[in-house]
């Protein structure tokens, strides 16, 4: 395990010149009095730091802890699936795949990983015991960090001494930075004073944005955010009796605007229905309301792919909740409709125009359709059968409210009879309500079982030897919602379509080159219409992507001549969700057959400089071979001496190796530009050494003198510089090139 944090100067003043740049723009700057200067421990500092720290709980899908949290990019596998997570947004796909996966998914890292505590510490775990023992070992206290209050950058600090002078300026840009420089406060001897530049502007989870000008104001601000950020006023009971109670409208979606206006109805089963211009969509679909990790979600199951999903909830009263989904936002808003816009007569004449198809969200009644008879009979057709459900129907008035009544029916009694409020009142659907019940009626005037149908289009690509294969059933039947029964058929020709006869058997992979088929729809009694299917093709390139560039492999010599280990279903990540298989061979005439594949791609290890794995890609029955070239490269970079003074005195450098220990890791570098110091120092050590650079033969070497503390006085003497990159440098024992430092950059 390598450990790794980041330490503030001991002095307050050096600390501000690694973090600060004036900005002379800055005009007026106001000398602070007590109430205005910033001061270390107090409630506006910690209300400060807990907003900018760390906020670990927002992956909790990974590590299912809050403490820390993984830093990004980050690769994992799931059964035998590979995702490389780059962005927080990435995680809704990982949410998807673990609620699709089956129950003894695992996910496991691909080590090593690096953990961030909320105060931006880091720890490198090399294996996942060391992960467990973190999580194990995690205590987090939620309230700490205040995740619904965000600053808004870049904001600045002036720096005055003890006269009241003003001696530097503070540029934050970002979350990190503002935590350290807060710390840092603490550790200071007051030997400056610091004042926050107004005004400052928050931005809160709910989209509003509050502009601050003193230190009373902000803090006040940011408590108030704090005390609303685990319940945000939803509570998980009171938003499923809310939910149920009315029909709620779409009046916001980022992503997709024409969503606006779509409506929901939840039922009290856990299922709900969605609503547009009159029309029912998916009628049976799950929602339920999940807590997890202080964050309340609203999860929709539903083949709408864009409204499906996990939706957290940030805001909500009685009449408007507030979502987000990633970077999708969406806001609902209670419809309760206490004027109908129709009257009771108008009701009345509604109802008796056409038969009602109807629906409470368990799909019960899916193929059932209400008749409304002038003299107060009811009739409730199944399907096409000749006999009927019967019953009796009456609607009256109690107060405001337009009351229908079922009543003597000879089948649902415990299900239909009874009075039900109408809620809703439209010219094609009516709702109605009975305590926690919800009947949708919408009306179907479109003639029965053929009006279900028309003639369709099928495009494909071309497929192996130029014919194309077409799945009929799929694209024709499959995209039609029927109540009726009806026996589907098709046919090469109009006339076999006619008697019924020699039907496609194959109809999920009909090939053809002929330029139409023929649709047979047959009723229960019989009666039978005959539909055009259209049936065309384009040229479409299935492998394209994976024809868009040449897949290569680069891992740097080791310098023990192996063994080297790859990654392989790295190379084509971004091509292989769009193939059916994707398999890895050493030889192209396996890969041609389909035989002796590479059994664990993820973990493939070669011997060989250069070698060439051969990749069979499969998509709708055909397959391509493509190949992906392994290379061991050298990665030394070298630097002239230049370059090396010009890499030592940017930023700070710390000792993250030496000879294979991370003993020396505590200390840091800070090397000086003009006279050769160098301050090498940790959280309670400081010291004042000399250093210089030269040129040999072999390369440049770095010269370390008069370092004198506990295990660092063994970095005295010459070291040469055997790799050099801009973040890290590999130093040699000049006398002895067994011993090894490894310096890491480090810029703030």
């Amino acid at each position: 395990m390598k450990t790794k944090s980041k330490h503030l100067f001991i002095s307050f003043l050096f600390a501000l010149l690694c973090f600060t740049s004036c900005q002379e723009e800055i005009t007026e700057i106001n000398i602070p009095n007590d109430q205005e200067a910033i001061v270390p421990n107090s409630t506006l500092v910690s209300l400060m730091s807990r907003t900018t720290a760390n906020f670990g709980a927002a992956d909790n899908i990974l590590d299912n802890v809050s403490c820390f949290s993984v830093e990004l990019p980050v690769t994992i596998v799931i059964t035998d699936i590979t995702l490389i997570i780059e962005t927080l947004s990435d995680l809704e796909q990982l949410e998807s795949l673990l609620r699709d996966a089956s129950n003894d998914a695992n996910l496991d890292f691909i080590f090593p990983i690096t953990i961030i505590f909320n105060d931006y510490s880091q720890v490198v775990i090399e294996n996942e015991d060391e992960l467990e023992s973190f999580i194990n070992e995690c205590v987090a206290n939620e309230t700490d960090v205040i995740n619904c209050v965000d600053f808004v950058y870049p904001i600045s600090f002036s720096v005055f001494n003890s006269e009241f002078n003003l001696i530097d300026t503070v540029i934050i840009e970002n979350d990190e930075t503002l935590y350290g420089f807060l710390n840092g406060l603490e550790d200071d001897d007051n030997a400056v004073i610091v004042s926050l530049n107004f005004p400052v502007t928050l931005n809160y989870t709910n989209g509003e944005t509050i502009e601050v000008n003193t230190n009373q104001e902000l803090a006040e601000a940011i408590e108030a955010a704090g005390n609303d950020c685990d319940a945000s006023n939803c509570i998980e009971e009171s938003l499923e009796s809310n939910l149920i109670e009315c029909q709620w409208e779409i009046t916001t979606y980022s992503s997709f605007p024409e969503f606006t206006g779509i409506d929901f109805v939840f039922y009290s089963n856990g299922t709900f229905d969605i609503y547009q211009d009159g029309g029912t969509f998916n009628v049976v679909s799950n929602w339920s309301i999940i807590s997890t990790a202080g964050e309340t979600y609203l999860f929709l199951e539903t083949d709408f792919e864009d409204l499906g999903g996990d939706w957290k909830i940030i805001e909500c009263d009685d009449a408007t909740i507030r979502f987000t989904k990633g970077e999708q936002t969406m806001v609902i808003n209670k419809v309760c409709e206490d004027d109908l816009n129709c009257s009771l007569t108008d009701i009345s004449a509604i109802l008796q125009e056409c038969p009602w198809d109807f629906s409470n969200g368990t799909g019960n009644f899916e193929n059932d359709t209400m008749i409304f008879n002038s003299n107060g009979d009811l009739q409730i057709s199944e399907g096409l059968a000749a006999s009927a459900i019967g019953g009796g129907w009456n609607l009256s008035l109690a107060g405001n409210q337009v009351i229908i009544t079922f009543s003597e029916l000879t089948a649902f009694q415990d299900t239909l009879e009874g009075d039900w409020t109408i809620v809703e009142c439209d010219t094609g659907r009516i709702v109605l309500q009975k305590e926690n019940e919800t009947l949708v009626l919408e009306q179907n005037c479109n003639g029965g079982l053929f009006s279900c149908f028309g003639d369709f289009e099928i495009v494909t690509c071309e497929g192996p030897n130029n014919v194309p294969v077409y799945n009929l059933s799929a694209n024709t039947i499959g995209l039609v919602v029927c109540t009726e029964n009806f026996m589907p058929s098709f046919h090469a020709t109009f006339s076999d379509a006619q008697t019924n006869t020699n039907a496609i058997v194959n109809t999920e992979a009909y090939e053809t080159l002929t330029a139409q088929v023929y649709l047979r729809i047959e009723a229960d009694n019989g009666d039978f219409e005959i539909f055009n299917v259209y049936l065309n093709t384009e040229n479409c390139n299935l492998f394209e992507c994976f024809q868009s560039f040449n897949a290569q492999l680069e891992i740097c010599d080791n310098g023990y001549d192996g063994p080297y280990q790859f990654n392989l279903t790295t190379a084509f990540a971004n091509c292989t969700p769009s193939a059916d298989a994707v398999t890895y061979y050493e030889i192209q005439a396996d890969a041609e057959a389909g035989i002796n594949q590479i059994i664990t791609p993820e973990v493939y290890t070669n011997l060989v400089v250069e070698q060439i794995i051969y990749v069979r890609a499969e998509i709708n029955n055909q397959f391509e071979i493509f190949t992906i070239q392994l290379s061991i490269i050298d990665c030394n970079e070298t630097c002239s001496e230049s370059d090396v003074s010009s890499l030592l005195i940017d930023c700070t450098w710390n000792v993250v190796n030496y000879n294979g220990s991370d003993n020396l890791i505590a200390y840091n570098f800070d090397f000086e530009t003009s006279n050769q110091i160098v301050v090498i120092y940790t959280d309670a050590l400081v010291i004042d050494a000399t250093w210089s650079t030269s040129q040999s033969n072999e390369g440049v070497i770095i010269n370390f003198s008069n370092v004198a503390g506990p295990n660092i006085q063994a970095i005295n003497g010459s070291w040469l510089i055997v790799e050099c990159t801009e973040n890290q440098l590999v130093l040699h024992n000049v006398n002895d090139s067994s011993i090894e430092i490894v310096l890491n950059r480090t810029c703030e």
